[in-house]
């Protein structure tokens, strides 16, 4: 395996398991969260279960669509842990 490829399987692997960690973090925060947000998480997290699913196909493809996925819920999480008022 090539040093390039090993090192997009090394971010692919990293960034998974941020996802992972954000998907904990939402989960933890919702049940604070108001409907809104519980639509956004309702149509996020099938797309994080068919990102770890496809995580093992290595490509520019699946790091592009993990970073965009990384991005929503990082926007998603930040937005629930934001002070009210």
């Amino acid at each position: 395996m090539s040093d390039a490829n090993q090192d997009l399987k090394q971010e692919l692997k990293r960034g998974l398991e941020l996802l992972k960690t954000l998907r904990d973090e939402i989960r933890l925060d919702l049940h604070l969260a108001g409907m809104e947000a519980r639509d956004q998480w309702t149509r996020l997290e099938p797309r994080i279960a068919q990102l770890e699913k496809r995580g093992q196909e290595l490509g520019a493809a699946s790091k592009q669509a993990l970073d965009e996925l990384l991005a929503a819920a990082k926007r998603l999480r930040d937005s629930l842990r934001k002070p009210k008022g």
